[in-house]
């Protein structure tokens, strides 16, 4: 089957390679949609330990039931899947704290989203695999899985109908946790990013906006939420300098959550009388369960997250390095490949 293969960073080849065996309890499907994570725009430019090459990339998946060895999933049956579920009986799973857990990983897709099918595990196919209703399009719900990061990032916030939440940046993930905060009853979403393309598509989502390029952030963040600064705040960018700014703009009680990962070797200076006098609360969080998958494909399903509003860019799968070597630009907001586009698409919608 045909597959775009990472070799090597800066290098995806479409290729051809061994369509997986199914054993018991798996089933196996014919990959209609990927979404482009930034984590593959992150392994494409320089590689991660927990990719070896050669490998394909891609995990945002929708797709068709082919081939079934599960009593739970029938032929022609329409899924997302989740890429990755906790063990569920190690202590951290018992403690509700599953994305710690250290077999996470251990059960994946076979082999990624950038191919033609995709071999998906019992447990993943018995525990991390849903139905898509029927008159809904993969379009509609192939943005499951991120956004089901931000729904387990917005649940450790204490989020109420009288909350300001601010989302430091306007890639993807930042554009979704607008939309992830609003779901969960936030009254005022604020956003501030320096992408003009992206800061345009956010006059749909957010509530405000600011263009950190033109405006101080602290002093416009302020005055919108009368002074005290906001309840939330959500890091969606990896800077150091934007967690800082988020510590120095919470309001007293409030919350400060980093969300993705910072580059290493880094250290963020904390003025411990801010959490000690103030309470603010310093939070991280990483990926998503399954029940959070399972809600964020319903929000998409039911259109109170609208998945049109997110992707701008269409590809096939002969130019996912395309698609990759696009994103390193931040071109666009969110782009998909379409396995059944035909050779040589490379669009925006």
């Amino acid at each position: 089957m045909r597959a775009a293969v990472f070799f090597k960073p800066g290098k995806v080849e479409l290729d051809t390679i061994q369509e997986p065996v199914l054993e018991d309890g798996d089933i196996k499907i014919k990959v209609d949609l990927c979404g482009v994570c930034g984590s593959d725009i992150k392994t494409y430019v320089r590689g991660t330990p927990y990719t070896i090459p050669p490998a394909v990339l891609g995990h945002e998946v929708v797709g068709t039931v082919v081939e079934t060895r599960s009593p739970k999933w029938q032929e022609g049956d329409r899924v997302a899947v989740a890429h990755y579920i906790p063990c569920g009986v190690c202590s951290r799973c018992l403690d509700g704290k599953g994305t710690l857990c250290p077999e996470l990983f251990d059960r994946r897709i076979d082999p990624g989203g950038f191919a033609e099918k995709m071999r998906i595990p019992r447990d993943l196919a018995e525990r991390a695999t849903f139905k898509i209703r029927d008159d809904v399009s993969f379009k509609q719900v192939v943005l499951a899985e991120p956004l089901a990061c931000c729904i387990h990032a917005v649940k450790q916030l204490s989020i109420s109908p009288k909350s300001n939440v601010l989302v430091i940046g306007d890639g993807p993930m930042g554009l979704l946790h607008t939309q992830a905060a609003k779901a969960f009853g936030a009254g005022k979403v604020l956003l501030s990013g320096m992408t003009p393309h992206r800061l345009q598509r956010a006059k749909q989502l957010a509530d405000y906006l600011i263009d950190a390029n033109t405006e101080d952030v602290v002093s416009k963040v302020k005055d919108l939420t009368g002074g005290d600064g906001p309840n939330h705040i959500i890091v969606a960018v990896p800077y150091l300098e934007a967690a800082q700014q988020a510590l120095d703009m919470v309001c007293p009680g409030g919350e400060v959550l980093l969300f993705g990962g910072f580059p290493k070797n880094q250290s963020l200076s904390l003025d411990p009388n801010k959490i000690h006098y103030d309470e603010v609360k310093l939070l991280g969080t990483v990926g998503s369960l399954p029940e959070e998958f399972h809600l964020a494909l319903t929000l998409l399903e039911s259109g109170k997250v609208d998945a049109d509003l997110f992707i701008t860019h269409r590809y096939s799968l002969d130019k996912v390095a395309y698609a990759l070597e696009r994103g390193t630009k931040q071109e666009g907001i969110k782009a998909i490949v379409d396995l059944s586009a035909s050779e040589g698409t490379a669009e925006e919608l």
